[in-house]
Order: structure tokens, then C-alpha cells, then sequence
């Protein structure tokens, strides 16, 4: 059985989901999986089985959504939404966060470190794998940001850290470009 197989299989045992949720999140893991086939999505599998959506509060939540790693639930802000979002690009957003989480970190978001260029890389990844249709866009100074740093240190070496969880390779690519941190 092939990863896609087998991630099909964990939404469809997952109860927390109802059937078009996990139609609408797997036919972007497609998407995903197309755009980025050498990305292991092993962890996807994993935390498919028990992911949870729920909505919340602009008090607790000011953006459109947010995916929570430490207890593995994509969180969204129903005042936002409504706002007119792109909600296929939003949910592939926090997909790619899901891929890229650990229980401790997301991408090369180490203890919030790196947590602005996080944040824009993820938004030009999920540029990438289903660009925004919507006028309102979700970090657009962000993915600035991170396609500055991207053609300084090298888009490679940005994407290698980001699907390792490695904030080391990025540090180590910062220096090697002549960065002083």
C-alpha cells in the first residue's frame, strides 16, 4: 500500500472528520504530494488519524486559523472566514503546517524563533500548491520576507530545513551567506 493509500485510509477512520472534510483534505494532500513528491508524509499519516477542526474565538485567535501541533487540531476564526478567504488555500495553509509539525515545532520554528519566516514560507508553499484566489491574502509581508531570504541563502537550503525541522541548516545558512545573527 502507498503513502497516499494509507492517508486515505487514516481519514477515513478518522471520526473526528466529517466525509467532505476529509474528501476536501485529501484531494489537496494530492495536490501536495504532486507538487512535492520527494516530501515524506509519514507524520501527515500519523496526525490524519486523530486531527481535529474546531472553530474559535477572535479573542483567542485573531487570525483566519491556526493549527495547534502540541494537541493536533486546525483551529478556525469563523469571524474571519467570513471575511472572504480563500478557504481551499487556508486549508492547505495549515495542511502544510500539519506536515511539517513535530510535537514540538513547526517547520524550522524553533521555540518561535524563526516564527515570521515560518509563517511566510508556509504562505509561498501554499501559494505554490493551490494559489489564492481570494483578494484577501493571508501573510502577504511574510512571504515577502521569505522570498528575500529564500534568493539569499538559497531556496534549496530553505526548503531542506523546513521539511527537517532543522533551525541549525538555517542558521548554518545564514553564516554561510555572511548574515551576522
Amino acid at each position: 500500500m502507498d503513502m497516499l493509500d494509507n492517508i486515505k485510509l487514516s481519514l477515513d477512520n478518522n471520526e473526528n472528520l466529517s466525509e467532505d472534510v476529509r474528501n476536501n483534505i485529501f484531494e489537496l494532500v494530492i495536490l501536495f504530494n504532486q507538487k512535492f513528491p520527494t516530501v515524506k508524509l509519514d507524520n501527515l499519516n500519523e496526525r490524519l488519524k486523530t486531527i481535529k477542526i474546531q472553530k474559535t474565538s477572535k479573542f483567542i485567535n485573531k487570525d483566519v486559523s491556526m493549527y495547534d501541533f502540541r494537541n493536533n487540531i486546525i483551529y478556525f476564526n469563523l469571524s474571519e472566514v467570513k471575511k472572504g478567504y480563500d478557504m481551499k488555500h487556508v486549508l492547505m495553509y495549515e495542511l502544510i503546517n500539519v506536515i511539517s509539525s513535530t510535537h514540538y515545532q513547526m517547520g524550522f520554528n524553533a521555540n518561535n524563533q524563526f516564527e515570521a519566516l515560518n509563517t511566510g514560507y508556509t504562505e509561498i508553499l501554499a501559494n505554490y500548491v493551490t494559489p489564492n484566489e481570494s483578494e484577501k491574502m493571508l501573510y502577504p509581508k511574510e512571504a515577502i520576507e521569505a522570498n528575500l531570504i529564500a534568493t539569499m541563502i538559497g531556496s534549496d537550503s530553505l526548503f531542506n530545513s523546513y521539511f527537517n525541522n532543522d533551525a541549525r541548516m538555517l542558521v548554518n545558512c545564514f553564516v554561510n551567506a555572511g548574515v551576522q545573527i
